[in-house]
């Protein structure tokens, strides 16, 4: 397994858990199970660098636009969601690449057919499998960039779980604890207490109502992603667009 972020695990996470529940002991078993849960819901949508993965180059079949998901990961990976499905275009060369853009299976279908072949541009996934299209006239190369589901082990009791790695920045830790915390407190029906865990992650009632313009914000909407953070550094220049003089 990946070691975690400065070698932290879910067990450092327990005492923060019990901390969020006013240093309640008694549900110290099932805390393992509910920081699972917060982590699985946390990185299912956003972007966690310490999930994130590059695939195998892959060279493609000619004639052949369906292949397995598992191609194009790495030994041992199960995708969460692709970042970039990169293609080289030159064969043979493979310096120029382009990337693939998502269409739906039923957009892609006709586009499958062994009378439609060119490069492959656009990618969907059915199933267990990869649908290419246009159908590859050439053995191009692709890859694919992705983020992965959080890695667990098949046993999902306390102890096994104590010794998952943490794979978040060590900014997040405090987070996933309120949200295993919330978690706890909503099946204990300790309703005062996840009332008030579930404000500090997402905000006063103001907050909420308003989406974001007036009120408290909750630690999920002060926290950044490293995506986020490396975009304020993209230079973004305004467009002029300076008409034709007409000596009029």
């Amino acid at each position: 397994m990946v070691p975690g972020v400065n070698g932290r695990t879910i067990n450092d996470l327990v005492q923060g858990v019990i901390d969020a529940l006013q240093g309640r002991t008694d549900i110290t078993a099932i805390i393992p199970r509910y920081i699972k849960r917060a982590l699985q819901e946390l990185t299912i949508s956003m972007a966690f660098e310490e999930l994130r993965r590059t695939g195998p180059q892959v060279t493609l079949t000619v004639g052949q636009p369906i292949y397995p998901v598992s191609t194009f990961l790495n030994s041992g990976d199960d995708y969460n969601y692709p970042e970039a499905f990169v293609i080289f275009v030159d064969p043979g060369t493979n310096k120029t690449t382009d990337t693939l853009k998502y269409k739906t299976p039923k957009a892609i279908e006709m586009m499958i057919s062994p009378s439609t072949q060119g490069t492959p541009g656009y990618f969907t996934r059915f199933g267990t499998n990869f649908h290419l299209g246009p159908v590859p006239n050439q053995a191009f190369t692709v890859f694919l960039r992705y983020q992965v589901r959080y890695p667990f082990p098949a046993a999902s009791d306390s102890t096994s779980l104590l010794g998952v790695p943490l794979l978040i920045p060590d900014d997040w830790e405090e987070i996933v604890e309120y949200a295993a915390a919330e978690r706890i407190a909503f099946v204990k029906r300790w309703n005062e207490q996840r009332n008030d865990i579930h404000q500090l992650l997402y905000g006063d009632p103001e907050f909420m109502e308003s989406a974001g313009k007036r009120g408290r914000p909750g630690l999920l909407s002060a926290r950044l992603l490293q995506v986020e953070r490396d975009q304020k550094f993209d230079t973004r220049q305004l467009g002029f667009t300076v008409p034709r003089y007409n000596g009029r």
